[in-house]
C-alpha cells in the first residue's frame, strides 16, 4: 500500500471532531518478523507431534501385521497428535500469516488516538487512547525508518504474574517524529 491510500484509508475511519497529525503503510516484513519467536518455538513442537503420529502409526501397522487382524490398515491412536500437530504449523507459520494481514496494514496518529488498520473487505480497527499509553520507545535504524513500541496500561495475566501489552508500529519512516506525535497526544489533555 502506498502512503496515498494510507492516507484515505486512515481519514475513512476518522470520528466527528478528529484530525489526522499522521498516516502511513504498516511494514508487513518487519511485523513478520516481530512474530518470528513463536515460530522457532512451533517448529519443534510441530517435530515433535510429527514423530509421535509417525511413531504411533508404525507400531499399531506393524502389531496388526503381525496379528493378522482386518483392522491393519488403519488404527485411530495416530490421530490423536493431530491437533498438536496442527497447532505447531500453525504457530510456525505465524510469520507467514502476520506477514499476509500486514500487507493491507495503516497506521495513524490523530489528534485523540493511535489507530491499527487492517484488512481491506472487513476492516479491523484497533485505537490505542491517550490514557491507555503508559509509555513510548522506539528503535531507529540507520534509514531513519524503525518501530514505535507503545507500551499500553493493559496487562496480561501469566502463570509468572502479569505483563504489559505491548502493540508496536513497525517499519515507520521518521520513526523519531512519529514516536514524538505518539508521546505528545499521551501527554496532551483529554480531547472531547
Amino acid at each position: 500500500m502506498n502512503p496515498g491510500d494510507a492516507q484515505l484509508c486512515a481519514q475513512s475511519e476518522l470520528q466527528g471532531g478528529e484530525s489526522l497529525v499522521w498516516s502511513g503503510p504498516a511494514d508487513p516484513g518487519r511485523s513478520a518478523m516481530s512474530a518470528l519467536p513463536a515460530a522457532l518455538f512451533g517448529i519443534p513442537f510441530a517435530a515433535v507431534a510429527f514423530s509421535m503420529m509417525s511413531k504411533a502409526y508404525h507400531g499399531t501397522h506393524n502389531l496388526a501385521n503381525q496379528h493378522n487382524t482386518l483392522a491393519s490398515g488403519f488404527s485411530a491412536l495416530p490421530l490423536f497428535g493431530l491437533p498438536f500437530l496442527l497447532i505447531g504449523l500453525g504457530v510456525a507459520l505465524s510469520p507467514l500469516w502476520v506477514y499476509l494481514k500486514g500487507r493491507s496494514g495503516v497506521y495513524a496518529v490523530t489528534n485523540r488516538r493511535v489507530m491499527l488498520i487492517t484488512g481491506t473487505s472487513s476492516r479491523s480497527v484497533k485505537s490505542i487512547n491517550p490514557t491507555d499509553i503508559a509509555g513510548v520507545n522506539y528503535r531507529e535504524r540507520p534509514d531513519g525508518r524503525g518501530d514505535v513500541l507503545i507500551r499500553t496500561n493493559s496487562v496480561v495475566r501469566t502463570n509468572s504474574g502479569t505483563t504489559q501489552i505491548t502493540v508496536g508500529l513497525y517499519g515507520v519512516p521518521n520513526v523519531k517524529e512519529v514516536a514524538g506525535l505518539v508521546m505528545k497526544l499521551r501527554t496532551q489533555p483529554v480531547a472531547s
